[in-house]
């Protein structure tokens, strides 16, 4: 009995911590997809720390993993902006235009 409710704890709390991280916004990735796409690395760093304030991490994990892969940044917002809506455009530019020349 003791195991049976051990592994379920187990479980849950894999889950949860598993749920967690899909939430934050992963900055370390961010930064790599933007200098990939050509992007000044002092310039990536600041406009992907401001957009992790203000982007809710699905659309901004879904953006950084696409730029990573080989997507520019324009198409990564559109991509982004298709499957999430068009709620996070607007403080992600705003975060742009404060770190991005």
């Amino acid at each position: 009995m003791k195991t049976n409710t051990m592994m379920k704890c187990a479980l849950l709390l894999t889950t949860l911590l598993t749920m967690s991280a899909c939430g934050r916004p992963d900055v370390g990735l961010m930064k790599e997809g933007l200098t990939r796409t050509g992007m000044p690395a002092d310039q990536a760093a600041c406009f992907a720390e401001k957009m992790s304030e203000k982007v809710k991490g699905r659309p901004y994990n879904y953006m950084a993993k696409l730029m990573k892969a080989g997507s520019d940044e324009r198409d990564a917002v559109n991509k982004a902006r298709r499957k999430f809506g068009p709620d996070f455009k607007e403080p992600m530019e705003q975060a742009r235009n404060a770190c991005v020349k």
